[in-house]
């Protein structure tokens, strides 16, 4: 397993926020919340929060979302994300956070490690600069 590509995931938020501010990053491919439930509910993409613990608490968990953090040792998120993939790298894969910055940056380091259909939720639970997202939608969510 590859982890130290993905050492210091917790420092990914920070890089993220960081590219986000430059005007020249490809966010990659995006997805509405809307789309990303029907999608998720549909069997057609595995929809993973990425947020922490904490935030789930504060806001609850997009309902037809898996929760597993980020914010872990890159070898425990890499064996989840197999997990919930199947361990088929090739799966579309959807991603969301808080606003959309962290899913930009794992976006692009799960890339490096193969996966290959790596979607940006990138309008966030809470909303961001794509969008007022999955709470401000109406859309459902479950409790930790």
């Amino acid at each position: 397993m590859r982890g130290t590509v993905l050492a210091a995931v917790t420092g990914l938020a920070a890089m993220a926020s960081a590219a986000l501010g430059q005007s020249r990053v490809d966010p990659g491919e995006l997805m509405t919340s809307r789309e990303a439930h029907a999608k998720a509910l549909a069997g057609s993409l595995v929809l993973v929060d990425i947020r922490t613990p904490e935030e789930w608490r504060e806001t609850g968990i997009p309902a037809s979302a898996l929760a597993i953090t980020m914010h872990q040792e890159s070898a425990a998120l890499l064996a989840a994300l197999a997990q919930a993939t199947g361990g088929d790298k090739t799966r579309p894969l959807a991603l969301i956070c808080r606003t959309g910055n962290r899913t930009l940056a794992l976006q692009a380091e799960l890339r490096k490690v193969g996966y290959t259909h790596v979607i940006n939720v990138a309008e966030g639970v809470v909303g961001g600069r794509y969008g007022a997202g999955w709470l401000k939608a109406g859309l459902p969510v479950k409790r930790p």
